[in-house]
């Protein structure tokens, strides 16, 4: 019985461990009317976030690519174009190594002051294409 269990420990610490230590590049990716197409990439190392990309097409535009032509910045709350506010975010998730500890409202918008600093934009679909990266 003693070595049943063992095992089973063995098997389940392994499958942690390998699930855990990720490295690589995956692509996550979700698609709306409203927004057009959102792609996250994600860069791990041994399982950390080093590297996370962050784009939305909409109508064949990058809104990165756009930058200041995107023209969000007098309607912002802090004074920051799309970009700018992405790079912010893409900061942000390889700093806390995930998107765990964001949390949204009903429109989208993270609820954590930490994130609001510097991005105040909906990142609903940033999330969910974060957490369809494989």
């Amino acid at each position: 019985m003693k070595k049943v269990l063992m095992g089973a420990l063995a098997v389940v610490l392994l499958v942690g461990c390998s699930s855990s230590g990720e490295t690589g590049t995956f692509t996550g990716e979700t698609t709306s009317d409203e927004s057009g197409t959102t792609t996250v990439e994600v860069t791990k190392e041994d399982g950390k976030v080093t590297d996370v990309s962050i784009d939305t097409v909409k109508d064949g535009q990058s809104k990165k690519e756009l930058g200041d032509d995107y023209g969000m910045r007098s309607a912002s709350a802090i004074g920051k174009e799309w970009n700018e506010q992405i790079e912010f975010l893409e900061d942000y998730i390889v700093d806390n190594n995930g998107v765990d500890g964001i949390e949204l409202d009903s429109e989208g918008k993270a609820t954590n002051e930490d994130v609001l600093a510097g991005c105040t934009i909906n990142i609903k679909d940033v999330i969910v294409a974060y957490n369809s990266a494989k």
